[in-house]
């Protein structure tokens, strides 16, 4: 990995907190901001570090498009997209509530609220508890998730499209509650925890390797021969080899949130002069390995070597032993050194984004990463957090 270098952006952090007016108390109206995706929390920035943020106005774009398509303000419903609004917000609000991330809570919560609930028939109940327990599940132990639950998902109504666009939508607020506390650690403190919030169960995955692996799909693709018109111009422009990949034909499914999910991917991952930058891949590998993402880990790990990155720490990282808190112990044997304090980060945005503060921002930049480094980093955690999970949901990771 490039050497970092302590010259004049190693105090960038520290220097821009010194002028914060502290912290604002949160209120319930504030949900229903104009920005439907930072909720206004920008706006409470330092000037230097709000137009860091400022910075990303692609990224921002296409995370607040992707909002709107998948929380619209009206949606009517159909044979082939059952998922009511109703069905949307709560889903969204029993993520954000797993994240701990109060002003997205709240947000979620305002939007549901005039909002008229299924009717109480046996059905409509069954299919309220199957959608409310799955995107638990999802948000908090992703590696859980089987084909089977899929299938009960179809059984209570949801089509391949539905379903589809469920996992989009909890993978989003996930990346959004991410978003939203590294907003809170550079307003200078912690996002508020929720009183009696539970610590995260840890991840149990085995099989982390850098060989090349297969994803297959657990519901029915989209044949591009028979695409509506929209659909096949979704693929050519996401990927050149977009058609003949099961990933992406089966999120064409909903071709909007997949344009969407596209552009804040490649608004995090190309950014800047170096679209291969190791710190970023290094990120990439631990969030993916801590979500238990076999198909993401070994991606990017092979990316991070590529981009110059240390062989010894990816092989700490993929021991064949694994624990579920080897990234803990890989972090802990690289004291002092800036992967240390990347991996520190990123373990904490993470599992417990309710408690990143600006502690682990002082980390980054002690460790002499730059403002947009730091910010690199920590965004790819969050969109790890919504890719993760896109990945070991809708399908299958095989070896070749």
């Amino acid at each position: 990995m490039e050497q970092q270098r302590k010259a004049a952006h190693s105090g960038w952090y520290h220097e821009t907190q010194c002028s914060q007016q502290g912290y604002l108390p949160l209120d319930p109206h504030a949900a229903l901001a104009q920005d439907r995706f930072l909720l206004g929390l920008d706006a409470q920035l330092d000037p230097t570090l709000r137009a860091l943020i400022n910075e990303r106005q692609g990224l921002l774009n296409a995370s607040r498009a992707c909002y709107d398509v998948l929380f619209p303000h009206s949606l009517r419903v159909s044979r082939t997209e059952t998922l009511s609004l109703y069905d949307r917000l709560s889903s969204a609000l029993t993520v954000a509530q797993v994240s701990g991330v109060q002003p997205l809570c709240s947000h979620y919560a305002a939007r549901l609220a005039p909002l008229s609930s299924p009717d109480a028939s046996r059905e409509s109940n069954i299919r309220q508890t199957h959608i409310t327990q799955f995107a638990r599940l999802l948000a908090t132990q992703p590696t859980l998730i089987t084909a089977p639950m899929l299938k009960q998902l179809n059984d209570i109504g949801l089509s391949t499209q539905d379903i589809v666009t469920f996992t989009q939508l909890i993978g989003f607020v996930s990346y959004q509650a991410r978003v939203l506390a590294i907003l809170n650690g550079l307003r200078g403190r912690a996002a508020a925890v929720l009183p009696g919030f539970p610590s995260p169960e840890g991840c149990e995955q085995k099989g982390f390797s850098l060989a090349m692996l297969q994803w297959t799909s657990r519901l029915p693709e989209v044949a591009p021969e028979s695409a509506s018109q929209h659909q096949q111009d979704v693929l050519d422009l996401i990927a050149p080899d977009a058609r003949s990949s099961s990933f992406y034909t089966l999120l064409v499914h909903n071709a909007d949130a997949l344009s969407e999910f596209s552009a804040v991917f490649n608004n995090i991952m190309q950014a800047g002069e170096r679209p291969k930058a190791a710190w970023r891949e290094l990120a990439a590998v631990a969030t993916s390995e801590l979500n238990g993402c076999l198909y993401c880990a070994g991606i990017h790990g092979r990316l991070y070597l590529e981009a110059e990155g240390k062989p010894e720490l990816i092989e700490q990282l993929f021991e064949a032993t694994h624990r579920d808190d080897i990234v803990d112990a890989v972090s802990q044997q690289q004291a002092g050194s800036a992967e240390a304090a990347l991996l520190e980060s990123v373990i904490a945005l993470t599992r417990t984004p309710e408690r990143f503060d600006a502690r682990l921002l002082h980390g980054l930049s002690d460790a002499g990463y730059t403002a947009t480094q730091s910010l690199d980093i920590l965004l790819t955690t969050a969109l790890f957090s919504w890719s993760n999970r896109l990945i070991q949901t809708l399908g299958d990771t095989l070896s070749k």
